[in-house]
């Protein structure tokens, strides 16, 4: 009997669904459908919708699913509920997601926080396979932090998914947690937005569309500007990195998140070894994913893998 299983990953303005073969790690199909943000009914019909077709599919070629797996940029408890998105999906407050799934398509359902289960996919399907402690950050509009210990989450519940809110800076700029200086506010797409703002890049390069991702073309093409915005955002990313490393000791640490592939040619610079480590012989090495936007359907779905 073939099995498959269904994984989900809600994003910021997308939520991508798909049939997942957990031998393989191959996404067999994949639907993106926009997240909506504030009708519940309204968002459960859209995710109805493809768990339909991919169901159909799976009729189709004589293939049972075992289940629906979440990630949910949330804490989310073992029953299913979830806690607070605070504000990102305004009808997701104290939310019985799996409930509601499981009625609808009688099929189990099983919810985590989205970043660890990007870190789940990429330790078992990913770059980190063959490690024993892996480390997650997903960078884009935001920082999600996962962390898995031979190839499964760190605990049954997401108590550290707000990791990325680490005061590392003397900052005015607030982030949505209430603190300054913090990593996320600093590291995501519109830390290096700020910078370039503060700058003036919008008066230096009014024909360059302001985005993380023209900022690092620019900087490939030696405009020292960009140059310049880089510099101090790898300055802050690098220093949220080797605090990372004395939290966790990560045999090996995977950067994801659209803001990821642009930092191919700095990832060697990203970590200083001869700070004081976790222990005399510790080293870890640092990769950009290979997974990119299907490592959140492939954790979410490995819900399902035992």
């Amino acid at each position: 009997m073939k099995t498959r299983a269904i994984g989900i990953e809600i994003g910021g303005t997308r939520t991508k669904i798909g049939l997942v073969n957990l031998e393989t790690g191959q996404v067999e199909s994949m639907i993106v459908t926009p997240t909506e943000t504030k009708d519940s009914s309204r968002f459960l019909h859209l995710i109805g919708e493809a768990i339909h077709q991919l169901k159909d599919r799976a009729a189709a070629e004589e293939v049972v699913i075992t289940g629906i797996g979440i990630g949910v940029p949330s804490f989310v408890f073992a029953n299913g509920m979830v806690d607070s998105t605070y504000g990102f999906l305004e009808f997701m407050e104290d939310y019985p997601l799996a409930d509601h799934i499981q009625q609808q398509h009688g099929l189990p359902c099983l919810l985590d926080n989205d970043a660890r289960l990007v870190a789940l996919g990429e330790a078992v399907y990913g770059q980190g396979r063959g490690y024993g402690r892996v480390l997650v950050l997903t960078l884009g509009t935001g920082l999600g932090m996962g962390f898995t210990i031979d190839g499964k989450l760190d605990g049954p519940l997401p108590f550290a998914h707000m990791g990325g809110h680490l005061t590392i800076a003397t900052s005015d700029t607030v982030c949505y947690c209430g603190k300054t200086g913090c990593l996320e506010s600093l590291v995501s797409s519109s830390g290096i937005i700020r910078i370039a703002n503060r700058i003036g890049w919008p008066q230096l390069y009014p024909d360059l569309p302001l985005t993380a991702e023209t900022i690092f073309n620019q900087k490939n093409n030696e405009n020292a500007d960009a140059e310049a915005v880089v510099d101090e955002y790898l300055g802050y990313l690098k220093t949220g990195i080797d605090n990372y490393v004395n939290l966790y000791a990560p045999d090996i640490i995977v950067l994801g998140g659209g803001i990821a592939k642009g930092l191919t040619n700095d990832i060697d610079t990203l970590h200083n070894p001869n700070l004081l480590n976790p222990f005399k012989a510790y080293k870890t090495t640092l990769v950009i994913s290979e997974l990119e936007e299907q490592a959140g359907i492939l954790g979410s779905a490995a819900l399902f893998r035992e």
